[in-house]
């Protein structure tokens, strides 16, 4: 059935629900973008390293003091580079998390 058989009261309900759907889909689209621009940046407790993560815990940036190569044999040196990268994960989470919450607080 077209809009046009349903009467004027029903198209406007549906004219509305209509703009409701669009400005859900566009706030939905807003936080997606928001969302996947959050980082998290984790130092080693050495400072040696820094790792840098996206939103999908991809590695945006993985950098090095030129002393850890000095300081550091290559065993003890992925340790770090799995332990820097494991809180950039645990940082991440939690960004997104209270990301997500003013998000859904702001769309409500």
């Amino acid at each position: 059935m077209e809009l046009s058989e349903m009467g004027l009261g029903r198209e406007l309900k549906a004219v509305g629900l209509q703009n409701e759907l669009e400005r859900s889909l566009a706030a939905m689209n807003a936080v997606h973008t928001e969302l996947e621009s959050v980082t998290a940046t984790a130092v080693s407790p050495d400072r040696l390293i820094k790792v840098t993560i996206g939103a999908h815990g991809d590695v945006r940036a993985l950098e090095f003091d030129p002393d850890v190569f000095r300081t550091q044999d290559p065993a003890r040196l992925a340790a770090a580079v799995l332990a820097t990268l494991s809180e950039a994960s645990t940082l991440i989470a939690a960004k997104l998390a209270d990301r997500y919450t003013e998000l859904a607080e702001r769309l409500s």
